[in-house]
C-alpha cells in the first residue's frame, strides 16, 4: 500500500526522476496546483508531474514509483467529470509529447496511436481517407484517445458504433511492476498458454480465470442489461462467448490496472449524407415520451438539449450566433440525426419523423437542417452544454455527481419524472441534456457546495438517485466513469460479491496499489476532497476592475470549471499559447487553477507570485477565452488585475514602462523623425538599445511619421470634400499607431468616410490605455479612460457614432472601459455608439455602395481577422464589407492568433514562440494559397507579423477602399 511521504522524500523522488527522464519533471507547488483538478468537483494535489517523451520515460516513472512506494496516475486531456485524473500520485501527462499517429491501415480500417493524441486531431488526420474513430464525447476537441480508453468514453453516436470498448483492438502498456504487455484478442488455447507462464502477466491471467470461475453467474445476474454501463471492471467481457480480448477487458479501468502506451483502434467510414431533424417541445417530459418512438425510425443519434443550455446559449457571445435553428421558446429539444446514401433517403426519413411527431402531438415543430454548416451549429451548442450550464451566475452551479445515469431508453419517461421529483424534493432544480438514444442523460442538480447544506443536499440526492437507478435496472455511469464521485457506490450498485471480485481484479493487476488508487474500489466518500466546499475561504482582493457581473474577482476565477475547452488544437483562436506548447500551465484552465491557488491561500511557496506571473506570461490577451470558452472565462481581464496586484511589491521593468507608455514615446519619435527612425533602423544602435531594453533585435519598430494623423486632419478638414447634409457624424478615434506610425491609414479612412457622405471629426484624445492594461498599470489606464470618456461626452450627440480603425484600441473602449470605470450611465451611452469603421459602412450600405464611387477590379482578397475582432464582434461584418466592393472575390483565412499580440512579439523571451504561433495559425495558411491575391488585416500587430514572417505587405480594409476610390 502506498503511503504519504514527507517533503524531503518528495524532493528526493523529484531529483531521482530528473536524472532518469528525458521528458519534463515538474514538482513545484504551482504545477501541482494546476494538476490538482480536472472537470470534476474534486481537488487533490499530486506529488508531482512527469511529462514523458517516450515509452522508456513511462517505464522509468513506474519503476521509480515502485521503488519509492508512491502511486502513478496516467492523464491525457484531464477532462474527466468524475475525478479519475486527480490523486496524490505522480501524474504522467501524455498529452504534450506522446500524441502521434503511429500507423494507419486504410484497407483494414484501423489506426495505431499514442495515448496523448486528441480525438478530433486523430479524425482530422484521417478525414481525407473517409475514415473516423467513432467515439465522440462532447470533449472530443481536447479529450485524448488514452483518456477515452481509460474511461470507456462514448458520445452521441454510440447507438450506431458503440462505446470505446467496442472500438479497441489491441493495447500496449506497462503493468504495475514495470513490465511491458500487449493485450489483444486470444483464443481459448492462447489464454491457457498465457496462464502457463511464469511472468507477472501470466499470474494476472491465472487470477482472472479464478475470479471468473467464482463469479460467472453473479456477473450475468448483476451487470445491467443496457448498452451504456461503464461502471466497475468489464467482467462481462470475460464471460462473453467467443475469443477473449484483454484490451476490451481493461478498457474503462481508469488507469487502475495498467498504463497504456499505444492503442490499435477500429475506424469506420464517414457516412455519405447526414441530416438533422430538431424536434421542439414545450415540455421536457414530452421529449422523453417521444424518444422511444423516434428510436423506431433507426436514427444515428438522438440528443436531448434542455432549457438551461438553451437559455445560456442565447446569452453567450459565440453561441448566441448559432441559435438560428431554434423555433420559438422550447423547453426541450431532441436532435435526431439520420444518415444515408442519398438525399431522397434522408428526406423520406425526415418526412416520417415529422408525421410521427405530428400524429402523436408531442412536439410543436421539427426543423430540418441539411447543410453541414447548419448541422455544425447544433452540434457545437450541444457539445458546449456542460460549459454553458456552468456559466450560470451565483455560487449554486449545476454540478456533476449523478449526471451520468443510464437506463433502458424505453424507460426514460418514467425514470426522468422520478429523477426530477427527487431533485425537487431536495429543494433545487437541475439542468438536463444528454444521449436520449441510449437512455443516458446528464442531469445536473443546481447546488451550492460552499456550504454544508449544499453538501448534504448533494449526498441526499446521490443516495436517492442510486436507489432509483437500481430500481430501473440501470447504471450509475453510462460514460463518465466512476472516479472519485461514484466509486463509493459500486458495492451498492453491483452487490458485495461482484464488488469483492473487483477488488480481486485490482489486487491481481496491482498488488502494491500504486496504479491510480482510490478509483473503482476502495474509494473516498462523495463529500471528501471537494475543490470548492465549505472549507474553501478565498481571500477578498480589492480590485481596480469592476467584477460585478461575474459576482466578484474570485467568482470570475471560479467560472473555470475545468472542462478544458481551452486545450483544443484544431479550430478557433483559444488558446494560442497552448496550441504551440501543449503545456497545461499555458492553457486558460491552467492559469485559472493557478489564480485559484493564489486567492485561496493554497500556494504558500516563497516564489508563488513569480510562478503565477510566469504562468500568465504567455497569455496573449487575445480575449478568445471570453467568447470561445462556453463558461466565458475572461483570462485577459484576470491577468490585468493580477499584474497590478503583483506589481504592488515588484518594480516594473524599463521595458514595461516604455511599452506601457508607448504613446509618449511615439509622440517623441514623431517629433524627432527622421532621426528617430535612423536610430531604430541602424543595426548597431538597434542591437545595443534593444538588448538593453529586452526587445528582440530581429524585430523592427514601426517608423515614426513626421506628421501625425491629427495634424493632417487639422490642416485638411476644411478642404477635403464636401459633407452631405444630415449625414451621420463620425467621431474617428485616432489610436496611437494610426496617429504616429501609420497616418496614411487614418487619412485613407477619413477620405473613404467623407466620400460616403459622413461628417468626420477627429478629436485630440489620449491613448486608449491598452498598453498600460497589458502591463498591469491599471490606475494610469483608468485615468486615461476617464479623460477620453470626458472628451467624447462633450462632442457626442444622438446622431454620432465613435468609430475606430485599430481593433484592439477601439475594443478596449468597448470591452474594458465599462468595467474599468464602473459602468455608469454616461459610459454605457458612449459604449453603445462604439463600432469598427467597417461595421459602420456595412450598417449603412448593406444593400450596396453608391454608384460610380469605387472602381471595379477583378481581384481575390484574403482577410485575416484580428483576435479581439473575432472574439467580441465576429468577422462576418468585415466579410460583408469587402464583398461590397465591385468584382472582388473575398475569402476569409481560417486562422487563429498571429502571435504578435501588440508588444508581446517584440519581447526577446517571446520572439520564438510568437513565430511558432504565426506559423501554426496563419503563415502556413497564407503560403498554401495559390494565384495572385491581396491580403487584408485590420490589426497593426497582424500586419507587422505578416510582413516580418512572409515579407508581404498586408492592407487595412480602408487602404483597399481608398485605393479604389474614383477620383
Amino acid at each position: 500500500m502506498a503511503t504519504e511521504h514527507n517533503l524531503e522524500e518528495i524532493t528526493e523522488l523529484s531529483q531521482h526522476l530528473g536524472r532518469l527522464i528525458d521528458g519534463e519533471v515538474k514538482f513545484d507547488q504551482v504545477t501541482r496546483m494546476i494538476y490538482s483538478t480536472d472537470a470534476s468537483i474534486y481537488q487533490i494535489e499530486p506529488l508531482g508531474v512527469v511529462i514523458p517523451r517516450s515509452v522508456e520515460d513511462v517505464i522509468a516513472t513506474i519503476e521509480t514509483a515502485i521503488n519509492f512506494n508512491v502511486p502513478v496516475l496516467p492523464r491525457g486531456g484531464g477532462t474527466s467529470l468524475a475525478g479519475q485524473t486527480i490523486g496524490r500520485s505522480i501524474v504522467i501527462d501524455f498529452s504534450k509529447y506522446l500524441n502521434n499517429v503511429i500507423e494507419i491501415n486504410q484497407e483494414e480500417k484501423w489506426a495505431r496511436v499514442q495515448p496523448g493524441i486528441i480525438l478530433d486531431e486523430l479524425n482530422h488526420q484521417i478525414r481525407d481517407l473517409n475514415l473516423l474513430f467513432s467515439p465522440d464525447p462532447s470533449t472530443s476537441s481536447r479529450g485524448n484517445v488514452g483518456g477515452a480508453i481509460g474511461n470507456n468514453s462514448c458520445g452521441a453516436h454510440s447507438i450506431v458504433w458503440g462505446k470505446t470498448v467496442d472500438n479497441v483492438i489491441e493495447l500496449n502498456g506497462v503493468l504495475s511492476n514495470g513490465d511491458q504487455v500487449k493485450f489483444t484478442e486470444l483464443s481459448g488455447s492462447d489464454f491457457d498458454l498465457k496462464m502457463d507462464g511464469k511472468s507477472f502477466e501470466s499470474e494476472i491471467y491465472r487470477k482472472l480465470s479464478s475470479v471468473i470461475a467464482s463469479n460467472k453467474e453473479e456477473i450475468t445476474n448483476r451487470f445491467p442489461k443496457i448498452q451504456r454501463r461503464v461502471s466497475g471492471y468489464n467482467l462481462d467481457e470475460l464471460i462473453s462467448p467467443g475469443n477473449l480480448n484483454m484490451a476490451r477487458f481493461v478498457t474503462g479501468s481508469e488507469g487502475t490496472l495498467l498504463t497504456i502506451t499505444d492503442a490499435k483502434v477500429n475506424l469506420v467510414e464517414i457516412p455519405k449524407i447526414k441530416a438533422l431533424g430538431v424536434i421542439h417541445f414545450d415540455d421536457m417530459f414530452k421529449s422523453m415520451e417521444a424518444t422511444p418512438l423516434v428510436l423506431e425510425s433507426k436514427p444515428s443519434a438522438v440528443e436531448m438539449i434542455g432549457e438551461m443550455i438553451l437559455k445560456q446559449a442565447k446569452s453567450n457571445i459565440v453561441y448566441s450566433k448559432m441559435m438560428d435553428f431554434i423555433d420559438g421558446e422550447p423547453q426541450s429539444l431532441l436532435v435526431v440525426e439520420y444518415t444515408g446514401d442519398s438525399f431522397s433517403e434522408i428526406d423520406s426519413k425526415l418526412n416520417s419523423l415529422e408525421n410521427l411527431i405530428k400524429s402523436k402531438r408531442l412536439g410543436y415543430s421539427v426543423v430540418r437542417l441539411l447543410s453541414n454548416s447548419d448541422q455544425n451549429k447544433v452540434w457545437n451548442v450541444r457539445k458546449a452544454g456542460l460549459g454553458l450550464m456552468m456559466n450560470s451566475p451565483g455560487d449554486a452551479k449545476p454540478i456533476p455527481f449523478v449526471e451520468d445515469t443510464a437506463v433502458d431508453p424505453q424507460l426514460l419517461p418514467e425514470f426522468v419524472r422520478k429523477f426530477d421529483l427527487i431533485v425537487k424534493e431536495n429543494g433545487t432544480t437541475a439542468g438536463y441534456y444528454g444521449h436520449a438514444s441510449v437512455g443516458c442523460l446528464h442531469i445536473r442538480p443546481v447546488i451550492n457546495l460552499k456550504n454544508q447544506v449544499g453538501v448534504d443536499q448533494m449526498t441526499s440526492i446521490a443516495d436517492s438517485v442510486s436507489d432509483l437507478v437500481l430500481e430501473f435496472g440501470g447504471s450509475l455511469s453510462g460514460e463518465h466513469g466512476d472516479g472519485l464521485v461514484r466509486s463509493s457506490f459500486n458495492k451498492k450498485m453491483f452487490g458485495s460479491k461482484i464488488y469483492n471480485a473487483f477488488n480481486d481484479v485490482k489486487l491481481a493487476f496491482d498488488p502494491n496499489n500504486i496504479m491510480n488508487p482510490g478509483k473503482i474500489v476502495d474509494s473516498q466518500s462523495i463529500q471528501e476532497n471537494l475543490k470548492i466546499g465549505p472549507n474553501y475561504k478565498p481571500e477578498h482582493i480589492k480590485t481596480n476592475f469592476n467584477f460585478h457581473k461575474e459576482n466578484g474577482f474570485n467568482s470570475a476565477i471560479e467560472m473555470c470549471n475545468g472542462q478544458g475547452a481551452c486545450k483544443k488544437i484544431t479550430g478557433g483562436t483559444m488558446c494560442p499559447s497552448y496550441m504551440v506548447t501543449r503545456d497545461e500551465e499555458h492553457s486558460t484552465r491552467g492559469r485559472a487553477n493557478a489564480l485559484r491557488g493564489y486567492i485561496s491561500g493554497e500556494l504558500t511557496a516563497e516564489n508563488s507570485m513569480d510562478r503565477i506571473r510566469e504562468v500568465l506570461d504567455l497569455c496573449l490577451e487575445c480575449k478568445a477565452c471570453k467568447s470561445e470558452c462556453p463558461s466565458n472565462v475572461d483570462m485577459t481581464k484576470l491577468k490585468y488585475e493580477f499584474l497590478h496586484q503583483y506589481h504592488q511589491n515588484k518594480r516594473y521593468s524599463l521595458r514595461d514602462f516604455i511599452f506601457g507608455n508607448f504613446r509618449k514615446f511615439a509622440q517623441y519619435g514623431s517629433v524627432m523623425a527622421p532621426i528617430s527612425n535612423w536610430v531604430m533602423r541602424n543595426d548597431i544602435f538597434r542591437k545595443i538599445l534593444f538588448s538593453f531594453i529586452g526587445i528582440d533585435h530581429r524585430r523592427k519598430i514601426p517608423a515614426f511619421a513626421q506628421h501625425s494623423f491629427t495634424n493632417w486632419y487639422q490642416n485638411n478638414r476644411n478642404i477635403f470634400g464636401p459633407h452631405k447634409k444630415n449625414s451621420t457624424k463620425v467621431i474617428l478615434f485616432p489610436d496611437t499607431f494610426t496617429n504616429y506610425n501609420h497616418p496614411e491609414i487614418g487619412i485613407n479612412t477619413y477620405k473613404v468616410l467623407v466620400s460616403l457622405g459622413y461628417e468626420v471629426v477627429v478629436p485630440e484624445l489620449k491613448c486608449c490605455g491598452k498598453p498600460l492594461l497589458s502591463k498591469g498599470m491599471l490606475p494610469k489606464a483608468k485615468s486615461l479612460a476617464s479623460e477620453n470618456i470626458k472628451i467624447l461626452s462633450q462632442i457626442i450627440d444622438d446622431d454620432s457614432v465613435i468609430v475606430g480603425i485599430e481593433p484592439s484600441c477601439l475594443l478596449t473602449i468597448f470591452d474594458d472601459y465599462p468595467d474599468l470605470l464602473n459602468q455608469d450611465l454616461e459610459i454605457k451611452n458612449i459604449i453603445n455608439k462604439v463600432m469598427l469603421v467597417g461595421d459602420l459602412i456595412v450598417r449603412d450600405f448593406s444593400k450596396g455602395l453608391p454608384d460610380k464611387l469605387f472602381k471595379a477590379v477583378d481581384s481575390k482578397v484574403l482577410f485575416h481577422g484580428h483576435c479581439h475582432q473575432k472574439s467580441l464582434f465576429g468577422t462576418s461584418k468585415i466579410n460583408q464589407l469587402l464583398n461590397l466592393l465591385p468584382s472582388i472575390v473575398v475569402e476569409e483565412i481560417q486562422s487563429g492568433c498571429c502571435g504578435m499580440a501588440g508588444t508581446f512579439g517584440f519581447e526577446s523571451e517571446h520572439y520564438e514562440i510568437s513565430i511558432k504561433m504565426a506559423k501554426k495559425n496563419l503563415v502556413d495558411k497564407i503560403k498554401s494559397q495559390s494565384g495572385d491575391f491581396l491580403l487584408v488585416s485590420d490589426g497593426i500587430s497582424c500586419r507587422q507579423q505578416i510582413d516580418h514572417t512572409l515579407g508581404i505587405k498586408s492592407l487595412h480594409a480602408m487602404d483597399l477602399f481608398a485605393s479604389l476610390l474614383i477620383d
